[in-house]
């Protein structure tokens, strides 16, 4: 059992201490170095305090951890790995506390974070073949496979989410793709993909680059994204990391982390979020996107928008900005309502939802983005002509684009 890890940060070559999380009597103790202190920057304003003296926080939402720390822990994926690599070493998952956990993290997981001691030894970059990978997710997923897991493990493990997804590294120049290590090569570059899990459709991966479409036809910002089709005819999303730059690192916070929400009961509402970037970025401009963000969402029918899928990103010189989109796709939360209020409606939020919330934060040409956008998702099946939607998916989505725009 880990009872004391200490907290990295590396943005390029060199890491530098952050701190320490000390486990006492069942409580999760923090504390900042001395010389972390000299730079000046908080890795989570909103909730450590920037001082020498031992930080804990309440047991929920993330079992004693700070929102900022729990960004590292594996989701359900992740957790499944985990729990079938400790079975096949017959160690008991229960007896793993958050700090085990966070030792997973490894020196490749998202942002610039990293803690010692680690379980995770850095790998060659091995050739991947996406059909037999996904075969093997799909064996795990199942509950036959035990022979992959420590390959699946050693190909990145997994940042997480429900979905499963790999780290890559990607060469454009050569459409070549080796395993995500912290290290690619010259002219490779650090992107996620993912992989359909069981209830998912076929074309899943193709419905998600038409909404990558039309989010960056509603002027929303989001990282280079593509679908990496096999020669089985299958279709993979894969989305570029923007926690990275080359092989130098941004420090990265999600909502979920500032606010210490625990997204899968989410109680915030995107007048948090709007609030929380321009003072977090200092920035109107970012204030705005976020709004677009919001108003894309609720036309879109994109629901699972809770707090995990949105982020900011801290450079070296401690200046904060908020991160693309990212996971703008068709969907629905397990309650068919939004994870994320719109002024505190979850149900059904509309245009009037929307310009209450530009009035509040002073969101300029507001019935004009709403316009611009709405007019973006009418045009549903224009984006879907060269990503390979199937007729059957583009008829379920334009159903229910619909009905949410009739609201308009």
């Amino acid at each position: 059992m880990t009872r004391k890890l200490d907290v990295f940060i590396q943005f390029y070559q060199q890491e530098e201490l952050v701190g320490q999380l000390v486990l006492v009597d069942r409580k999760i103790l923090f504390k900042y170095s001395d010389a972390y202190l000299k730079t000046g920057n908080n890795l989570s304003p909103n909730q450590l305090k920037f001082n020498n003296t031992l930080q804990s926080t309440h047991e929920k939402p993330f079992n004693g951890l700070f929102g900022v720390f729990a960004d590292s822990l594996p989701d359900a994926w992740g957790n499944l790995l985990i729990k079938k690599r400790l079975s096949a070493d017959r160690i008991a998952i229960e007896s793993l506390n958050a700090l085990d956990y966070l030792t997973f993290a490894g020196k490749n997981s998202l942002g610039a974070l990293q803690y010692r001691p680690s379980l995770e030894e850095e790998n060659e970059a091995l050739e991947i073949n996406l059909d037999l990978l996904n075969e093997n997710i799909s064996e795990v997923l199942r509950g036959e496979s035990s022979v992959v897991i420590d390959e699946l493990f050693g190909r990145g493990g997994s940042p997480g989410g429900a979905r499963p997804k790999i780290y890559a590294g990607y060469n454009p120049k050569t459409d070549s793709i080796i395993s995500g290590i912290a290290n690619l090569p010259e002219e490779y570059e650090h992107w996620i993909i993912k992989f359909a899990a069981n209830e998912d459709s076929k074309d899943i991966a193709n419905i998600e680059l038409s909404y990558y479409k039309m989010a960056l036809a509603s002027g929303i910002e989001m990282a280079e994204s593509r679908v990496f089709n096999s020669v089985e005819g299958n279709s993979y999303f894969g989305t570029k990391r923007f926690d990275r730059i080359g092989n130098d690192k941004l420090h990265m916070l999600s909502a979920a982390g500032l606010f210490h929400d625990d997204y899968e009961y989410s109680i915030i509402d995107y007048g948090n979020l709007i609030f929380q970037t321009k003072k977090l970025t200092n920035s109107t401009q970012a204030a705005q996107q976020m709004f677009r963000r919001a108003v894309f969402n609720v036309l879109a029918h994109n629901r699972d928008d809770h707090s995990k899928n949105f982020a900011f990103l801290m450079d070296v010189d401690g200046v904060w900005s908020l991160a693309p989109a990212y996971d703008l796709t068709f969907s629905s939360s397990s309650q068919g309502y939004h994870s994320t209020a719109c002024a505190k409606n979850y149900v059904d939020p509309g245009r009037k939802e929307l310009l209450e919330l530009a009035d509040i934060f002073s969101i300029n040409k507001a019935d004009e983005i709403i316009d611009e956008i709405k007019d973006v998702v009418e045009g549903w099946r224009k984006y879907t002509g060269l990503s390979g939607v199937s007729d059957d998916s583009i008829k379920t989505v334009e159903r229910s684009l619909k009905i949410i725009s009739d609201r308009f």
